[in-house]
């Protein structure tokens, strides 16, 4: 049976990381004592499933391939951790500090991040029914890897997810697949969405001065009240769009 390649990118993550039942292999406690005793935070292929951990200290924590599906980290810090890898289905980060983090092959289907700051941050992964809503993702990289294509696509995949009021100024969204995303007021001045697939996506009363559209597919998308309409590139030739 043959596969599209943002297929085999989806297949392969999940065959790598399955979901697993609750059962992580550390507790809030053991990783609090070892933040206060000064330790590195080496966390990395560890299960830390449906832990609370909420409001933590965690900058500086390696996180690669962890499982955090599950987790709540509301409030967490994480400024520039490295979650390559990692796993947070369902997982809550609302409020949570990901600034300049890494999360290149991440797991985040149906995560709550929540007015979570993700401002110069990487990402690559599934976001898919994601939470952004208020977030803060300035500046953040989403655009496709170019140079790990191959057979499985290193793109950001984030259909249905819940932008909403979120500020993505200057963000890349190169590539990015957001079919039937809300964007409802957001705020995507100076983004670069080339060749993205907003098929469908809600982008109502958003903010689209200077937004590069080229190529990007907006079949059936809603941009009623969009503003800074006119000084957008690329929308001229986007068929399909609803105003």
């Amino acid at each position: 049976m043959a596969f599209k390649p943002l297929h085999l990118f989806t297949i392969t993550l999940l065959a790598c990381n399955p979901l697993k039942t609750p059962a992580a292999e550390l507790s809030r406690e053991q990783i609090s004592a070892q933040i206060a005793a000064g330790a590195p935070l080496k966390l990395a292929n560890r299960d830390l499933s449906g832990l609370d951990l909420s409001g933590m200290d965690l900058q500086g924590a390696d996180l690669f391939s962890a499982n955090l599906d599950g987790a709540r980290l509301d409030r967490a810090k994480l400024h520039g951790v490295n979650l390559n890898r990692a796993q947070l289905r369902k997982a809550s980060l609302r409020g949570a500090d990901l600034s300049n983090a890494s999360l290149y092959a991440v797991v985040m289907d149906d995560a709550d991040l929540t007015a979570a700051n993700l401002a110069g941050s990487r990402v690559i992964g599934l976001l898919n029914g994601a939470n952004l809503s208020g977030a803060d993702l300035t500046g953040a990289d989403f655009g496709a890897d170019m140079a790990n294509q191959g057979m499985a696509p290193a793109r950001v995949e984030m259909n249905n997810a819940v932008l909403a009021g979120a500020d993505l100024r200057g963000v890349n969204l190169t590539h990015a697949v957001m079919a039937y995303a809300k964007l409802q007021n957001a705020d995507l001045r100076g983004a670069r969405l080339r060749w993205a697939n907003l098929s469908g996506a809600n982008l109502s009363g958003a903010n689209l001065a200077d937004a590069d559209f080229n190529h990007a597919n907006l079949d059936s998308a809603a941009l009623h009240g969009v503003q800074g309409l006119a000084a957008a590139s690329g929308l001229a030739v986007s068929a399909g769009a609803k105003q």
